[in-house]
């Protein structure tokens, strides 16, 4: 569960294809070396390295600034500081670990006016006001390589993700067991809550996924096998009872074609449908999804396009995590019901020209073809162009110790949407600053 602590990457996208040329670490320390001597034994020294040698501390600090200028008022805007700090021990016996992780979003500026408003953006409660959580307290034992956590934890298996596009992430209380069968890694557990990413409390997955007054558990299983590098299949199935089942299946892998070129191509398709007594539309659904995605890697550039279908039955529903189409961009998902979406996008590492650190990408998107599946009428086809321009400390040369954790990432998303002959359109900026320094005990085993 160390990288519960560490990590709170975002899911979908095409940054995260394209940060690939040059990958981002989500936490810094010391390097550490196994000690010469042979390890002390005994309950004191299990202690020792429980309480202290073996354990991790995490400061993550995070600002966001997230701004939508609307086409009619009022705007959605807001500024926040706050992030997370988390304890982590070492394994007593090599058998017990506990962690927790506690998260605030504070305001520096939310405005509550006709005009412009904090509500809406899910950095804030409504009205403007911050709050403290416990998103992390966990237990885990392990044998043979194999691991079971309880409790309020870090999940991020598919479809079932942390979300972590705003302040701060959204974690589960979950009862789960994870390892590796040979060269597969899988989870396997059931996930009883979740703390969306803009509350402070924990939901059960029925009220989670938009049925009210319903308490509801999930059931939900992931294998994960490769990576793209060579050869990646990834595959997971989540159910709740009466309310939501989906499953999830991708491949993918990367051609060598040359010294200095790489194409990575990839595949996904994922099933969707109300089960049970059909407690969250009071009817019986189904729908599905699939896409294909191309990135090819030339020196410091890279480029991608992607494809992906919607089913016309009805829109995707993903409550318990970004959703994770190959078209899903910073704005919209473009997973309305029966909507064809393309992209087209590149970036470029400015280290070709001699600035190491600093990534800009652009991309463009069209979604078109969406109904209401209620009614079948046709719904807006959208445009979204994003830009981005990001600075990573830890590609900078040279640069110290202190400036390696530090993370800027500054979006732009411009929106139209066109329906019976009038467009709708808005502008969206997002400003994200992380900085996180880590702490690790003295005598970390490898």
């Amino acid at each position: 569960m160390l990288r519960a602590l560490t990590s709170a990457g975002t899911v979908g996208g095409l940054a995260l294809a394209l940060f690939a040329v040059t990958p981002v670490k989500a936490g810094y320390g010391q390097d550490h070396t196994a000690p010469a001597e042979p390890p002390a034994t005994g309950l004191k020294a299990e202690l020792q390295r429980f309480l202290y040698d073996e354990a991790t501390a995490v400061l993550h600090l995070r600002s966001y600034l997230f701004d939508r200028q609307n086409q009619r008022p009022p705007s959605l805007a807001a500024a926040v500081t706050g992030g997370w700090v988390g304890l982590q021990t070492g394994w007593f016996y090599d058998t017990l670990q506990l962690g927790a992780v506690g998260y605030t979003t504070q305001p520096v500026w939310a405005p509550q006016g006709r005009d412009t408003t904090s509500d809406g953006t899910s950095l804030l409660k409504p009205g403007g006001y911050g709050y403290f959580t416990l998103g992390q307290a966990y237990a885990s034992a392990r044998w043979n390589k194999q691991t079971v956590t309880v409790f309020r934890q870090y999940v991020d298996e598919l479809e079932v993700n942390p979300r972590d596009d705003r302040e701060i992430p959204q974690t589960f209380e979950a009862y789960a067991m994870r390892g590796a069968l040979g060269p597969v890694n899988y989870f396997a557990g059931y996930v009883a809550a979740m703390k969306p990413r803009d509350y402070s409390a924990f939901i059960n997955m029925g009220e989670a996924a938009g049925a009210p007054n319903v308490n509801k558990g999930m059931g939900l299983f992931s294998v994960k096998y490769g990576t793209m590098n060579e050869v990646q299949v990834r595959a997971s199935t989540y159910y709740v009872p009466d309310i939501l089942w989906s499953s999830y299946a991708d491949v993918g892998g990367t051609l060598k074609v040359n010294e200095d070129l790489r194409v990575q191509l990839a595949a996904q398709f994922a099933v969707q449908g109300s089960n049970g007594m059909n407690l969250l539309t009071g009817h019986p659904f189904s729908t599905f999804w699939g896409g294909f995605r191309a990135d090819a890697f030339w020196g410091p550039m890279a480029f991608r396009v992607s494809y992906t279908q919607i089913g016309s039955a009805a829109a995707w529903r993903n409550p318990y995590g970004i959703f994770i189409g190959y078209n899903k961009m910073q704005s919209l998902d473009f997973n309305r019901a029966g909507e064809m979406a393309v992209t087209a996008g590149a970036s470029y590492d400015f280290k070709g020209a001699g600035l190491p650190g600093v990534i800009f990408l652009a991309t463009a998107t069209y979604g078109g073809n969406s109904v209401n599946p209620q009614t079948h009428t046709s719904l807006s086809n959208n445009w979204e162009y994003d830009l981005e321009l990001a600075i990573k400390g830890d590609a900078l040369p040279n640069a110290p110790g202190w400036l390696k954790p530090f993370n800027l990432r500054n979006r732009v998303a411009f929106v139209d949407q066109y329906l019976n002959n009038t467009v709708t359109s808005y502008t969206e900026y997002r400003v994200q600053l992380n900085y996180e320094l880590t702490w690790k005990g003295p005598r970390l085993r490898l």
